[in-house]
């Protein structure tokens, strides 16, 4: 896949006939356009089912006019003699060349089919040269001159191809392609193993998903998993504790992992011109009288049924508001002109920390069962281009007063992810800064005393929040988000927000931590699993020391003394890192960790101690969402159906996809009933000051009115802003 992604619009070099440019315009137009007079828009009704077709034509005379300049240009290019002409696989003794290429191609066949009118329309000629620049990369080593060369041609050919597509009324000449995405194996060597991109593994097809256990079509392990298994057979079954289906290893198939899904493409139902779907920005949901392209919607002044389902028209909180308009305060106050920022609370539900299972052993009489929380989902959405696309998300745990310590009052930033599209770029910093103070200043006027934050980042090929980020997106080196996150604060102390921030060792010191259990202990943290694993590991080492004991092998070690190293916290007598990494119990040992990563991990006071706390009262209602609950539900379903966010392109209709499953998901889970004939309205209308009140459209205009002002919603719970609101 090419990833530049800007669509290069000088056109001056390559030559072109406006006359023929016009006969094509005229056969498309036919119906509407005369020679003698001025152009006639054709009204088009998308909302019957019978569109009237007008099928595009292209004359062979047409097409060489426009396309042979773009093989002149290919062919004067230096490199080009490596694909100039048919691979003659003897002489060059390359004799598996006709077994791995089913189909070759190069620059002469296809300046000769041009030539001879065998092209019907432009987009089989793409489809020619595509085909030659795959040939070349399969053949052919990434390492490999003729593999570079293939990469830079094509580079060219797109710079070259997409001025002249979109003359001809298409969106581009280019191949867009998804990589293969991360599987998971089904072994049970590992309990997360995965297969990354070009692995190797193994796969079986299951022909009988009838079979009890055995539901799926295919079931996949990694080559590791695979080799483990001794026996000429493996039990596979869809759950582990039932009876498994024994599979003989020789109906697995060997496969890589390398295999790229074109993007889809789709046609316009008037022309019959064929895009790229998400260069469309269309989907059958919304559209369901199908597609239409840009080209058409000019041609014949169509007006496209405008898209519902828009981030600005999601149900609004508080918080919502309150971080909304904090930012776009901002923008204005820099004479900003860019879309307006639209932020909305996706999901907000009611969850339980449970304490793992060594920490819980460990502490048996000591230990709350769990840390009850309240998790939210943050993102924000620009319109940019007429199209919302989302560029910033956050979850958070929010630990109330009813929280037991060392939980209490604190709100967990759990992961804040962003994909560089907002604009101008000279503000990304300053935004995402905006939206992270408007948030912790939200949290302290509601209660909160402290706020925590793990300032680590992603890998490269590891997600967040948002699937695929675009691959010229910096990511931040430890050290620097470090930095950019002690920027951030610093503008909310100056603000008055925030009081002061320090590593989690310092802040520990500060507060004379005594055991492991008056660390805070959040959700998905890195601490809670450190906890298990290092009492995991002073478990083992009692367990070696006594095997040892009894073999004789060591001194007798007083088992009294074993029994207070494994099971006992000294404690902490100077607050100095030296003195506690030299103890030797569990506390000393999570110490020793923090010490490693201190400097990730931030802990931010925005109340003074003496400060006499408010109730938090959050006043936001529960959201419930099962896309936005968690980062995996939302990972999973936006990989699951190819909506990255690696590009521009790509992120718009994401986001629009993703939008209109949050739209859909949620309607059918809230059902409301007028509160007079008590009957289930679609469409109702709200009373912006009464609780709770909604009248359904029969009931709100029999007399006499409802005396306060009422808000008409449609079947999709969106505001009809074209609605007449009456005060009564």
């Amino acid at each position: 896949m090419i990833n530049n992604e800007t669509i290069q619009n000088n056109f001056s070099d390559i030559s072109t006939n406006s006359t023929s440019t016009q006969m094509m315009i005229e056969t498309h137009s036919q119906l509407s356009n005369k020679d003698d007079m001025e152009p006639m828009f054709v009204h088009v009704d998308t909302s019957i089912k019978s569109v009237p077709k007008h099928p595009v034509q292209f004359t062979s005379e047409n097409l060489r006019t426009h396309l042979e300049p773009i093989i002149l240009k290919m062919i004067a290019w230096e490199y080009s003699y490596l694909f100039q002409q048919p691979i003659n696989h003897v002489s060059l003794v390359i004799l598996d060349y006709p077994k791995i290429i089913k189909h070759a191609m190069d620059i002469s066949t296809i300046h000769n089919k041009l030539l001879h009118g065998e092209y019907k329309n432009p987009l089989e000629f793409c489809d020619d040269i595509w085909l030659m620049f795959n040939n070349a990369q399969l053949y052919n080593k990434n390492s490999t001159l003729i593999n570079k060369m293939c990469t830079k041609l094509a580079e060219l050919f797109v710079e070259y191809i997409d001025p002249v597509m979109q003359t001809l009324g298409y969106c581009c000449g280019r191949q867009y392609e998804y990589l293969p995405q991360v599987m998971l194996c089904d072994g049970q060597q590992q309990q997360y193993c995965q297969i990354e991109l070009n692995d190797n593994y193994y796969y079986y097809n299951n022909l009988d998903p009838s079979r009890l256990n055995l539901s799926y079509d295919k079931y996949i392990y990694c080559v590791k998993c695979f080799n483990s298994i001794k026996n000429d057979s493996i039990f596979v079954g869809d759950d582990p504790t039932q009876t498994l289906v024994e599979i003989p290893k020789s109906l697995f198939l060997s496969a890589k992992n390398d295999i790229k899904k074109p993007e889809q493409m789709i046609d316009c139902i008037i022309c019959t011109r064929r895009w790229h779907q998400v260069c469309g920005l269309h989907l059958d949901e919304i559209w369901s009288e199908g597609f239409i392209c840009k080209t058409c919607i000019h041609e014949y002044n169509i007006k496209r049924k405008e898209n519902p389902y828009i981030a600005s028209k999601l149900p609004i909180n508080d918080l919502a508001s309150r971080l909304e308009q904090r930012v776009n305060n901002f923008l204005r106050n820099k004479n900003c002109q860019t879309g307006h920022v639209t932020i909305r609370i996706l999901s907000a539900s009611d969850k339980i920390c449970e304490i793992k299972p060594q920490l819980k052993k460990y502490y048996s009489n000591q230990l709350v069962n769990n840390y009850p929380y309240r998790n939210k989902t943050i993102f924000a959405f620009q319109e940019i281009d007429n199209v919302d696309i989302v560029f910033f998300g956050m979850y958070v745990q929010e630990y109330d007063e009813h929280c037991p310590e060392p939980n209490k009052r604190r709100i967990y930033i759990t992961y804040f992810d962003t994909v560089h599209f907002f604009q101008p770029k000279i503000y990304r910093t300053d935004i995402y800064h905006e939206i992270l103070i408007g948030y912790l200043d939200y949290v302290k006027q509601h209660g909160y005393m402290y706020a925590h934050m793990w300032a680590c980042p992603a890998s490269k090929d590891f997600d967040y929040i948002f699937h695929c980020h675009p691959s010229e997106q910096h990511i931040l080196k430890p050290k620097h988000l470090q930095d950019w996150c002690k920027k951030m604060l610093d503008k909310a102390i100056v603000e008055r927000i925030v009081i002061n921030y320090k590593d989690i060792v310092q802040d520990c010191l500060d507060n004379q931590v005594q055991t492991v259990l008056d660390i805070p202990y959040f959700d998905h943290d890195f601490w809670p699993f450190m906890i298990e694993d290092n009492i995991e590991k002073l478990n083992q080492e009692e367990e070696d020391r006594r095997k040892q004991d009894v073999e004789g092998e060591q001194p007798m070690i007083d088992e009294e003394k074993i029994s207070d190293k494994c099971k006992s916290e000294k404690t902490i007598s100077n607050n100095t890192p030296n003195q506690i990494s030299n103890s030797t119990d569990l506390l000393s040992l999570i110490f020793s960790n923090m010490e490693k990563y201190k400097e990730t991990f931030f802990v931010i006071r925005l109340h003074d101690q003496i400060t006499s706390y408010v109730t938090v009262n959050d006043i936001n209602d529960l959201i419930e969402c099962d896309l936005m609950d968690t980062t995996n539900a939302f990972l999973s379903f936006t990989s699951n159906k190819n909506y990255e966010f690696s590009s521009l392109r790509r992120a718009k209709f994401s986001t629009m996809a993703v939008l209109y499953e949050l739209y859909t998901s949620t309607t059918d889970k809230c059902t409301y009933s007028c509160n007079k004939c008590r009957q289930q309205c679609d469409i109702r209308y709200h009373c912006t000051v009464c609780e709770d009140f909604d009248l359904c459209e029969k009931c709100y205009n029999i007399q006499p009115n409802h005396e306060h002002k009422m808000d008409k919603y449609n079947e999709l719970n969106i505001i009809d802003k074209s609605s007449i609101i009456t005060y009564c």
